[in-house]
Parts: structure tokens; sequence; C-alpha cells
């Protein structure tokens, strides 16, 4: 996909992430931030993103497919086209990607970084696994490109996309585990469980923590859990925060509402849960990262 070029001036540090960060196109063109697509095929279709909108109603979608959908990273040419439109602006690039354990897209990030060394001679490029994903990657993504337009170095950026990669936390709750489990991930007694009581978990995926904190029996007992864990760890802080839903987006702004009221937040934004890992948990999906300094 090619994209236009965003705001930037000769000599600076670029910015590349991959489109699981899901950040909003405004903001990726404030801040001259490009991204490398992820691709979803579902019923036999292959969409890439871009602003045709064509996964605008990936959730829908989902509840009638009978086959789960797949995923594929953005390939070591996707990723290339991208250095290069950046190398058009900067001397370095910092390249920030969703989890190594979660996709291949880091992967596929460093060899196309290795390609770029006979393509864009002279220009560096760092490619830094988040360790994590979806609002939490959007989190160091933002950061990283505030730091680069007000003319950090790549080492201070780099050891800041380290901090934030370490301290930054995902938490979501789930309207099921049937997608979780169609994809091999948990037993079928698990959804079976979960149906029967109505429970609705809270997950996390944070560096080190991986898996459910919390099994209440309602969306509203889930939707408390997420406030009450911002609130206990952002109070005194500021919050850097970044809501998320698979079509639930009532429930996203209501969590976004509360939780301006609840914490200072520095930033504040809500976003589609991006579809490349949509497709693995379902629709019904309310989601917060967060990070305080």
């Amino acid at each position: 996909m090619t994209q236009s070029s965003p705001d930037s001036q000769p000599g600076t540090i670029a910015i590349v992430t991959d489109s699981a960060a899901a950040l909003p196109s405004d903001l990726l063109q404030q801040l001259g931030i490009r991204t490398a697509s992820m691709e979803v095929t579902i019923d036999g279709e292959t969409y890439v993103d871009g602003p045709g909108g064509e996964l605008d109603d990936f959730y829908r979608r989902l509840v009638s497919v009978e086959k789960l959908p797949t995923t594929s990273a953005p390939r070591p040419g996707a990723w290339l086209e991208q250095f290069k439109a950046a190398a058009v602006d900067a001397d370095s690039i910092i390249c920030i990607t969703l989890s190594a354990s979660l996709s291949a897209a880091y992967d596929a990030a460093r060899v196309a970084a290795e390609m770029a060394a006979d393509e864009i001679p002279g220009t560096e490029i760092r490619v830094f696994d988040s360790k994590t994903a979806a609002g939490s990657e959007a989190l160091i993504v933002l950061e990283c490109a505030r730091m680069a337009k007000s003319g950090a170095s790549i080492e201070e950026i780099t050891v800041k996309a380290e901090q934030i990669s370490e301290r930054v936390r995902l938490l979501a709750y789930l309207d099921t585990l049937e997608y979780v489990h169609r994809g091999g991930r948990v037993p079928k007694i698990a959804v079976w469980a979960t149906n029967l009581f109505n429970i609705k978990p809270v997950m996390e995926f944070s560096a080190g923590r991986v898996g459910s904190i919390a099994r209440p029996r309602s969306r509203s007992g889930a939707y408390k859990r997420l406030l009450k864990e911002v609130r206990q760890d952002m109070t005194g802080k500021r919050a850097h925060v970044v809501v998320m839903h698979a079509d639930a987006e009532e429930e996203a702004t209501s969590l976004a509402s509360d939780l301006q009221e609840a914490v200072e937040c520095t930033e504040l934004l809500t976003t589609q849960f991006h579809p490349f890992m949509g497709a693995h948990t379902g629709p019904g999906l309310v989601g917060v990262s967060y990070w305080g300094e």
C-alpha cells in the first residue's frame, strides 16, 4: 500500500510500525509514522489494511463464518517499501513491531532491514520487538514518534521504547472463549464452563504477564475490573491510555469517559481492536492499554 508522505524534515528519525497498532490515519500523518499492513483472509477473500475501509465490518462478518479467518504479517517487501519511503526524509529509522511471540512481523522486518542495507545504504534501521500488541504497541509508537519529532537521539528513543515496553499493561475482557478455542489455544471444556456460568474472562497480555487475571460473571463485572486495575496503577501518575473494542463501541466510549474521570490522562485514544488479533478473540472484546509517568 502506498502512503501519502507524512510531514517530516530531512535529517530526522523516522518511526515505522505495523497496522496491528491500529492508530488513526490522522495521527499517523501528524506524527509522520509509516505503517506496514497486516492481511486478513475471511470467506476466502484477503484484505489489506488501507483507506478503503474493507475491514470496517469485520466483526459483524466474523460471527457468521464457518471457518476461522487467517492472518498474515507484513512480508519483508512490505516493510522494505516503508523503509525506503521513510529514508527519503530521514537518516535513521526505528521500526516497532507487534510482539514476536504473536506474529512473524518482527522477523520479517529484520529481513527487510538487511535488504535495505543494499537499497538505502547509510540509513540506520533498528527493529524493535514491542513484546506487546494493539494499544500497548500504539502507545510505544506514539511516544517514540513524539520524541523523534522533538529531536531526541536514536539512543534516547530506543531506551524509552524499552522502558515503556516493560511498563505498559494490556487488559481486556472477552465475550466468549469460543474463538480462542477454535484457534487451538484453550480446551472446549473452558468454553463450556465460561458459557454455562456467563463468565467474561479478563485477560492480560504484557511483558512477563500473560493470562487470565479475573473471571467475573458479567460484562459489567469485567468492565469494573478494568476500571479498578487502571485506577490502582495510575493514581498519582500521568496516564497514557488507549481503549480498544471489537464491535463494542458503546462500552469502549463509556470506559474511556470513566477513565478520564478516574485518573489524570495525558493522552486517551479509543480505537478498534485490530482484526489481525480480533480474528482469534472474536467480537465483543473491550480492552485498555496504559502506562504512567
